[in-house]
């Protein structure tokens, strides 16, 4: 005989502050057996109070999904208010169970408890609740009365003392702080009546290893313990169902109840249900206003155990009820409950009305419909939509007039009606009316940037439509959870840029990032289902390899609701969107009789991903694919790629760096007539840079060579990875070039004294642009020996346009802006080739030294990545195997970053006739003070002043610098001179056409490093 003692208190709901009345019904299993509320006080024995449970039953019952709360004896707090106590375990018939509560210092310890709470009881007078929920009650049954669904949930209620809730006619003893309320017989004796079931006494406290006390109760009449609707109550619906639920299981005879109004007469119902509860349907609507009579006829209901006697109810159980017509019913407009700030204006129960807009319900959706005020109040200020949640019930359609009833609240941050105060809390379908059909609304017509982040709160809820054309920006999350960004680009400009791809970092591009972010809204596709078999096309229809988009497409006139969740406003689609596809797919043309790209291989390893065997010490994380057949996924992509660029030279990052893997000759294999640099490990890290290249076209040129900490102490090789060096000379030609393949330290984790300043360009970003500076200096020494002046700096800088790190390497050795040594970012402004967070931009770049520049036919990027959704990709983690199919094995979506592709035609070297050298002078000992740079000669105009400063150019005491000029230029005139702690600079003057060397006797006694070789100045700039 399950217990139902919630049921008990429907009268409750009528008359607030008016004691349950008494029920005859035994609880079959657990009750609470003991309350004690003195632990800790003067003279208490024990330190803590607590709550003991009991099985009366015959079966073992879990405790799982129950809690124990307790309230004040009559002050405003609810039970939810204090801490819940969550129980678990099973209970075995007469298995005791202790729950502690809050102590004190007094007395000694309880036996050791089954639960632990920090709910601080009163000693005299409270209210104990056992509840089949583990969610607080936000009802107290005093001032706040429980609905009959919290009434459900209370599976047994002691209240003692002065308490105004409790079981039967009156509350059980005032208790002191040695005394606690013990039911009767062990805790068995149970009769819905705190007053007689409990007395007080020494506190007992037992617990699950206390000797089993099992209880053999006689059986007990069945009885009604609920009704819907509840005695008394005024606002039944007219077309509602009536419920009745018994104390136990029953057989009812043909004629168990009647049901008499005053305006209908006598009213047949259809019933079903049962044993328990049954479901009366009446024949008829009943009138609005008129008076109801439900008897329930005790001869007629015989209870289903074989405990006899007694088997008939006691005596008949009378309703009575006036009905009310919901769709005539007082409400509460959705603007007054949406208020004009950011959560609900108004809170609690409410009954409200609208028009169905978007329907959205069931499990597969997103668990409600959004209903809207088809008027609204006119203040702009505030929404007149709104969501209700109704689990995974369909209970509404779009058009439908209708008037719901349930808890107004801010739900996971959207205001929305819960069946009560709970995230999870369903509004039943019995309080939900249709009241109309076919009723329009007209959508409101939003248009982008908001004014503020705020904004669109005064859209929630409601039909939208945004009218502009507008971007698909950001697909991140599509193929997850079906959504993606929408954007309104900056005027004159086709797609939202990062902030710092266009200015600089600063105000400037801080300004840019917020611009953005207020000109975007994120698209939805309804469902709140994870890794959906079908992906919602902008269009509205299935995405599929033949009606798929890329970034950059357009969408005009998006048409949904927009509603709040997982802290993005976003529109929930009713309709689809006019597409269009503007971004195609073809590879771009650069010219030229030499083409080199500059690729990120996005993680390409032949280890298996899942393991920590990576890296040159074998003890790091692996990476890229990770689940059987993706690698081949990936390396087929990656070779469709490669093999569409047909470049001569490819610069990669980001390939497996770990001992006896090669990923470049893995990929060489697939790809005919091309050859790599084997360069073995490089630095220290899992990943490292390398380089194909066609060996019918073009040939190294001696070794590579790396630079790392050991050649600059500026290039962190622990953050930076190695930058690679290879020169490569034209088989046809001769022409020669060096080709510099990059990967610096990413912005996405932070370097110690390095951090994010805030100004746009992320973690790290001295440590990039110290090894951008350590790089051109290291490049400047010709550090191949290629004896050519041609350089492609390339790869991965992790650094857009305007940062500091490009502005570094396009300063040159000499660190200034605007001179000869300049290097030239060949694809700079609004360009991109990773998209992040909405924004695109250039992380990759292809820098060209100033003799290369020239020389340079075309440059572009090939966007087959930052474009393409990832649900394109090798990958086939959390895909389902519809998504898995949109699998191709051509170039689309190879990785994340888009590779580079820059034409050359190289002019041939031209060496100058051999020239004799004028007489060596000898070396000049420069004193140790500071010199004045000399005037020019009086016979040469002052012409191309420079100072040069030599890096590592500093003498010790006693050294001497040797200088040796060539060349047929006329005036030239040059100073050596020697300042402070021994640094050497030189002045030189004159016009173009002259060669200076200079060289220098071995170190002396000083402590200063010594020259690279020797310094070369042609044309009076170093060489």
């Amino acid at each position: 005989m399950p217990r139902r003692t919630a049921l008990i208190s429907a009268l409750l709901l009528a008359v607030p502050f008016t004691p349950v009345a008494p029920v005859q019904a035994l609880s079959g299993d657990i009750v609470i057996s003991q309350v004690y509320g003195g632990g800790g006080n003067a003279g208490a024995p024990y330190t803590h109070d607590f709550v003991e449970l009991f099985n009366r039953g015959a079966t073992s019952v879990s405790l799982s999904g129950m809690s124990v709360q307790y309230a004040s004896a009559t002050g405003t707090g609810n039970f939810g208010t204090n801490p819940v106590t969550i129980l678990a375990g099973n209970l075995a018939p007469g298995q005791y169970y202790l729950v502690q509560l809050a102590g004190g210092f007094s007395g000694v310890a309880l036996p050791i408890p089954d639960a632990t709470g920090t709910a601080n009881m009163s000693a005299t007078a409270g209210k104990a609740a056992l509840v089949n929920s583990t969610a607080g009650l936000p009802c107290n049954g005093g001032s706040t009365p429980c609905s009959p669904e919290q009434l459900a949930l209370i599976r047994d209620l002691v209240g003692y003392g002065s308490a105004n809730f409790y079981e039967g006619s009156a509350a059980a003893p005032t208790l002191s702080n040695d005394t606690a309320a013990l039911r009767l017989n062990g805790g068995c004796t149970e009769t819905d009546n705190n007053n007689s079931d409990f007395s007080a006494g020494a506190p007992t406290p037992r617990n699950t290893a206390s000797p089993l006390s099992p209880c053999s109760a006689p059986d007990a009449a069945p009885s009604v313990t609920s009704t819907v609707p509840a005695n008394a109550a005024t606002d039944f619906p007219t077309t509602a169902n009536l419920l009745v639920t018994f104390s136990e299981p029953v057989d009812v005879g043909p004629s168990w109840f009647t049901l008499d109004c005053s305006t209908t007469g006598s009213v047949a119902a259809t019933v079903t249900g049962g044993p328990t509860t049954f479901t009366l349907d009446p024949a008829r609507t009943l009138a609005m206003g008129e008076s109801c009579t439900l008897t329930v006829l005790a001869s007629q209901v015989t209870d289903q155990d074989g405990d006899d006697p007694p088997d008939t109810m006691a005596t008949d159980h009378v309703v009575g009820f006036s009905p009310l017509d919901m769709c005539m019913a007082d409400t509460t407009a959705i603007p007054v409950i949406q208020g004009s700030g950011p959560t609900a204006a108004v809170t609690g129960m409410v009954v409200t009305k609208g028009v169905v807009v978007g329907d959205f319900e069931g499990s597969a959706g997103l668990g409600g419909f959004y209903l809207q005020d088809p008027a609204g109040d006119g203040d702009p200020a505030t929404s007149d939509g709104i969501f209700v949640y109704t689990g995974n019930s369909d209970v509404a359609d779009v058009g439908e007039q209708i008037v719901v009833k349930g808890y107004a609240r801010e739900r996971y941050g959207q205001t929305s009606i819960n069946g009560w105060a709970d995230d999870s809390a369903e509004v039943a379908a019995s309080d939900v009316w249709v009241c109309g059909t076919d009723v329009s609304v007209t959508p409101e017509d939003v248009s982008l940037p908001f004014a503020s982040a705020d904004a669109p709160e005064r859209y929630e809820g409601m039909s939208v439509r945004f009218p502009q054309e507008l971007v698909i920006s950001e697909f991140f999350n599509y193929d997850r959870y079906g959504e993606m960004v929408l954007a309104l680009p900056l005027p004159g400009e086709t797609r939202p840029f990062t902030g710092t791809q266009i200015e600089d970092p600063g105000p400037a591009a801080t300004a840019r990032t917020l611009a953005n972010t207020l000109r975007r809204i994120t698209l939805d596709d309804g469902t709140n289902a994870a890794n959906p078999t079908s992906l919602r096309h902008p269009s509205g229809t299935p995405f599929s390899l033949t009606d798929r988009f890329r970034g950059g497409d357009t969408v005009t006139d998006v048409l949904g609701v927009l509603g709040y969740d997982f802290g993005l406003y976003r529109v929930q689609p009713t309709g689809p969107a006019a597409y269009a596809a503007v971004n195609p797919r073809p590879a771009p043309t650069v010219g030229g009789s030499l083409r080199v790209a500059a690729v990120n291989a996005s993680n390409y390893f032949l280890t298996d991903g899942d393991l920590n065997v990576c890296g040159p010490s074998k003890d790091m994380a692996c990476r890229g694919w990770d689940e059987p057949g993706e690698l081949t996924r990936q390396r087929d992509k990656l070779l469709a790629a490669l093999a569409a660029l047909d470049a001569d030279v490819i610069g990669l990052t980001e390939i497996e760096n770990t001992p006896g893997v090669e990923p470049l000759a893995d990929l060489v294999a697939g790809l005919p007539g091309y050859a790599y640099i084997d360069t073995g490990l490089i630095g220290s890290d899992a990943i490292r840079s390398g380089l194909v290249y066609r060996n019918a076209d073009v040939t190294p040129v001696g070794g590579f060579q790396t630079l790392d900490a050991s050649d600059d102490a500026r290039f962190l090789d622990t953050l930076n990875r190695p930058s690679l060096a290879q020169t490569f000379q034209v088989i046809a030609t001769g022409e020669r070039m060096t080709v510099v393949v990059n990967h610096f330290k990413s912005k996405g984790s932070a370097c110690s004294g390095d951090p994010d300043v805030g100004d746009g360009q992320g973690d790290c970003n001295i440590t990039r642009t110290d090894a951008a500076k350590a790089l051109v200096d290291w490049v400047a020494t010709d550090p191949t020996g290629s004896g050519d002046p041609d350089f492609l700096v390339m790869g991965d800088l992790n650094a857009y346009t305007m940062e500091d790190p490009i502005d570094a390497v396009k300063a040159g050795p000499d660190d200034t802006p605007g001179t000869a040594d300049d290097y030239t970012d060949l694809l700079s402004g609004p360009s991109y080739s990773c998209l992040f967070d909405g924004q695109f931009g250039s992380l990759d770049h292809v820098l060209a030294s100033p003799g290369l520049l020239k020389q340079v036919v075309d440059a572009a990027t090939w966007h087959i990545n930052a474009d393409e959704p990832d649900v394109l990709d090798y990958e086939t983690n959390f895909k389902p195997p519809e998504q898995q199919a949109l699998y191709s094995p051509d170039a689309y979506r190879f990785g994340d970053h888009d590779p580079l592709l820059v034409g050359l035609t190289l002019a041939t070297v031209v060496e100058p006739p051999p020239v004799e050298p004028p007489p060596v002078e000898p070396p000049q000992v420069l004193p140790k003070q500071a010199q004045t740079a000399p005037k020019p000669p009086k016979r040469i105009k002052k012409r191309g002043i420079t100072v040069l400063t030599p890096k590592n150019a500093r003498t010790n005491a006693g050294q001497s610098i040797a200088t040796k000029v060539t060349g047929k230029g006329k005036g030239k005139a040059f100073k050596v001179i020697r300042g402070k702690k021994g640094k050497v600079s030189v002045r030189t003057f004159g016009k173009k056409g002259w060669r200076l060397v200079l060289t220098r006797t071995a170190a002396g006694a000083g402590t200063y490093e010594p020259f690279k070789q020797k310094v070369v100045y042609v044309n009076g700039k170093r060489r």
